[in-house]
């Protein structure tokens, strides 16, 4: 059977490591009970600067009993599990956690974490395009025809030509973007009654700063999931979400997602903090029209 360059790559990693540290792999005795490592080779280096933190970390006595568990990418963000170790070496988990925050999964270039319908990595922008195209609905031979064809936004130029000489063109972003998006949901009106009471919902959250709701990624089947974009007045941080997200729970919406926006990335999608969502709210959504309280 073929193995896969990225497959490769990961064993070759995988070997050096516990060739190097084998302690950290392993306890004496145990057996059959294998270390989980799961990253893009884009976060081997910051493994391996992990790998030697721990070693200068802990003596002779303290590596009786440690070893990692599972080493692994989770939605953009790597999960570090291990037996052992304490607080002393709590200073290079945090570190790698935070290099991995900000570090492309596939490449090892700076990175963002961003999202495609739902899932998250972080990735630089080249490596962001390329998984965009994994999601055109046409397939593979879909994709490869629109990589080669030449596109008015581009100048005319073909999105591989610009994707070689300027990966980080936000034109390019965009114009992958608008390809692989879905169609704009189709709610009847029952789905419109139910939706019209995210708006007190959320007013509660957000005040007078919330100022549209639409829904995008909605599949309409019995128990519907989808998605709520909520356009916020003002910087929107990952802070706000969570409390939104909980609201909307406790009044009957968890089948929904929360995405937040601000009025400046509905303008600039290309360029916003969470493309995905930015340019779903332009052209793949539908909106939710305001809650109209009774007399």
């Amino acid at each position: 059977m073929a193995v896969s360059r990225f497959e490769s790559r990961h064993r070759a990693f995988l070997a050096e490591a516990q060739l190097r540290y084998p302690w950290q792999f392993r306890i004496a005795g145990v057996r059959h009970d294998p270390t989980e490592v799961n990253v893009g080779p884009g976060w081997h280096d910051l493994l391996r600067r992990l790998f030697a933190e721990v070693e200068s970390a802990l003596g002779p006595r303290e590596r009786e009993g440690f070893r990692w568990r599972r080493l692994r990418a989770v939605q953009g963000a790597l999960e570090l599990r291990r037996e052992g170790g304490g607080d002393l070496i709590m200073p290079a988990v945090v570190r790698a956690r935070d290099a991995a925050a900000e570090t492309c999964e596939v490449c090892g270039e700076p990175g963002v974490r961003r999202h495609v319908r739902g899932w998250f990595a972080v990735e630089c922008d080249r490596h962001y395009v390329r998984r965009l195209l994994q999601h055109h609905p046409g397939g593979d031979g879909a994709a490869a025809t629109w990589w080669a064809t030449p596109r008015p936004e581009l100048d005319g130029r073909t999105p591989g030509r610009v994707y070689e000489r300027a990966p980080d063109d936000p034109r390019l972003l965009e114009a992958a973007l608008q390809a692989v998006l879905p169609a704009p949901p189709v709610i009847n009106g029952a789905h419109r009654q139910r939706l019209q009471r995210l708006w007190p919902v959320l007013r509660e959250q957000f005040g007078e700063r919330l100022r549209a709701l639409r829904l995008a990624e909605f599949d309409g089947a019995p128990g519907p999931s989808g998605t709520v974009l909520a356009v916020v007045a003002g910087a929107t941080a990952e802070r706000d979400l969570p409390a939104g997200v909980t609201r909307m729970a406790r009044a009957g919406f968890s089948d929904l997602r929360l995405r937040l926006l601000s009025p400046e990335s509905v303008e600039h999608p290309a360029t916003a903090a969470d493309p995905w969502s930015a340019m779903l709210a332009v052209h793949a959504s539908v909106p939710i029209p305001r809650h109209q309280p009774s007399a």
